[in-house]
């Protein structure tokens, strides 16, 4: 089964004085981030600090966003991390148009690796199953770039209801989860957890941060409630107990949707499945 997050909180990759502090953050994951955080002329530096620690960093999980495959700096970042040795958790691919990028990245740093795709374009938007498909770590909707190309607000719901929409779906059908966009308004707690709790009713199975501040208020939303974990072990009790067969839960058929969900559920809340 994918490993999922409920919070990724990025750090930029030219501060190195921050890798640890995000780490103890209370993130699921952090991801140090090579490209929008880290200037041009610093690109090289932080490429090598950020590699330099995710080679001692113990059993800190951590993922690097490269630059896009399509630039001299993305190649660069493969190369050098095809080379290293290290290995982070997942390598996040931004920029992702078509899902040849991401099987190119995955051939050249080893079949093995978890990648995590950026769609924030429409053309990626167009291509967002196959992209997905070619992505076993998940897809990050890219709405700040997207919203950009498209003239929309990223703040507006209702307009980025149609690219959510469309990501949530393609991780649906590729098996893999998708993950929300980062809040932008530090400051807003109360937007935050609104939006992220509508993140997580459209299928979204966690969402990056920007700030460490927001990382508490996403692992709440993402964190399912004591009534949905037993209502999820009840269904799976009952299911167990028909050896097969069809059974009720609460009056209504549980079916492979409603297995599926609860199945999902207890791994949220780091229960297997007896």
């Amino acid at each position: 089964m994918t490993l999922t997050y409920k919070s990724l909180l990025f750090v930029p990759g030219a501060r190195p004085d921050r890798f640890d502090k995000a780490a103890a953050a209370g993130a699921d994951t952090i991801i140090i981030d090579l490209e929008d955080a880290v200037l041009p002329e610093q690109k090289t530096e932080a490429r090598a600090d950020a590699l330099g620690w995710l080679g001692h960093r113990g059993g800190v999980r951590a993922g690097i966003r490269i630059n896009s495959p399509r630039t001299s700096d993305g190649c660069a970042d493969i190369a050098a991390l095809a080379q290293s040795g290290c290995s982070p958790d997942f390598v996040m691919v931004p920029k992702a148009e078509t899902g040849v990028d991401m099987e190119i990245v995955g051939e050249a740093l080893g079949h093995g690796s978890d990648l995590i795709a950026v769609i924030e374009s429409g053309r990626g938007l167009r291509r967002a199953f196959d992209i997905a498909k070619q992505s076993n770590a998940g897809v990050l909707f890219g709405g700040a770039d997207y919203s950009a190309s498209i003239s929309a607000d990223l703040s507006d719901w209702d307009a980025m209801i149609v690219a959510r929409g469309t990501i949530a779906g393609a991780c649906g059908a590729a098996g893999v989860p998708a993950y929300d966009v980062p809040y932008l308004d530090v400051k807003d707690d109360a937007g935050l957890s609104e939006q992220t709790r509508k993140s997580k009713a459209m299928g979204f199975a966690g969402r990056a941060c920007i700030h460490p501040g927001q990382v508490e208020t996403v692992n709440t939303v993402f964190t399912p409630s004591p009534a949905e974990i037993l209502d999820a072990r009840a269904i799976i009790k009952a299911l167990d107990a028909s050896k097969g067969g069809a059974v009720l839960h609460n009056g209504k058929l549980v079916d492979r949707p409603i297995i599926l969900a609860a199945e999902r559920t207890l791994a949220q809340a780091g229960e297997e499945r007896g």
